[in-house]
């Protein structure tokens, strides 16, 4: 896939179909926009581009506002590149930007930069100031340009489901990680590096991975303990997840720990790809590390019974 961020002229000489929007998560609705951009790119033996900005554009129009995002910017480029599209065309957001009406974007960029021969727009997405340019508009100033378009019906993306990357958002920041699921297409996860830890949970017979999350703009899931899965070196591990303060122990800074179910190596300064399947309970304060050792042991049986669930649905 080519990356292209310097909004230079393309000149690839074949048909290019086109869409626009950010992807963030490329949920289930953002797969049949996809589709439809590959599959159809492919039909006219040209390339599929798809249009994007950087940074997120509500960290812009909202200053001081920040979007925790479904993807890190690398693996969303990894998951356009395996999805099959050709080209990604990057554009800095800027406040400049944004004052740029619909129609000189589709004129300067759409036109004149990318040259794309036709675009797919889902029937929710706007565009340009104030977002005016849509798929209605661009029907009305159909005189105007000279590429083909085609509308992503709500029935389409939706599948019966309010899917949006704004719904998943709420449901992560809620725990509904089974929830999330169903609009994403895939268990929600993060990425992290080992650092040390206290010791506290060997001690307990429950040792814990201290993660230290990679990207600072994804989002982490509601404070909580969760069913999920660790890929260690290309390696599955079962285990459960620890978000929040440790109650317990007097915590004051905000931890994600990790117990890895059948872990005996060392494994400090190693990445992790955490995965959660579904949330089990809420922090809470025990009277004594003997009664969260208790509770720790129903928590794994029911983190194994999540997972082994999840398997078979799958």
């Amino acid at each position: 896939m080519k990356i292209i961020r310097d909004n230079s002229i393309l000149k690839e000489n074949c048909y290019l179909v086109g869409t626009i929007g950010y992807f963030d998560g490329i949920h289930l609705g953002h797969k049949k926009i996809l589709t439809k951009l590959v599959n159809e790119a492919k039909s006219k033996n040209g390339k599929s581009v798809l249009i994007t900005f950087w940074p997120h554009p509500r960290t812009v129009l909202n200053q001081g506002e920040s979007v925790n995002l479904l993807l890190s910017e690398n693996d969303k480029h990894k998951n356009l590149k395996s999805f099959g599209v050709d080209i990604l065309y990057i554009i800095e957001f800027t406040k400049e930007f944004s004052k740029l009406s619909a129609l000189s974007f589709v004129r300067e960029f759409l036109e004149k930069k990318i040259q794309i021969s036709k675009l797919i727009i889902g029937y929710n997405h706007s565009f340009g100031h104030n977002r005016e340019g849509n798929f209605g508009y661009l029907k009305k100033i159909q005189d105007k340009y000279s590429f083909e378009i085609e509308e992503v019906k709500k029935k389409e993306i939706n599948n019966n489901l309010n899917i949006s990357s704004s719904e998943i958002r709420k449901k992560i920041s809620c725990g509904e990680m089974f929830e999330a699921r169903r609009m994403l297409g895939y268990n929600y996860y993060i990425r992290g590096i080992v650092v040390k830890g206290d010791g506290i949970g060997k001690k307990m017979n429950f040792p814990t991975a201290n993660i230290k999350i990679e990207d600072n703009m994804k989002l982490v899931p509601k404070d909580g303990v969760y069913a999920g899965k660790a890929i260690i070196e290309n390696h599955e591990f079962k285990g459960m997840i620890n978000i929040g303060f440790r109650p317990t122990l007097e915590g004051k800074l905000k931890r994600i720990e990790i117990n890895i179910f059948d872990m005996t190596k060392d494994i400090y300064g190693k990445s992790l790809k955490i995965i959660f399947i579904n949330r089990i309970r809420n922090e809470i304060k025990f009277d004594s590390l003997k009664k969260l050792e208790l509770q720790l042991v129903n928590d794994k049986k029911e983190a194994l019974k999540i997972i082994k669930n999840e398997e078979i649905r799958n």
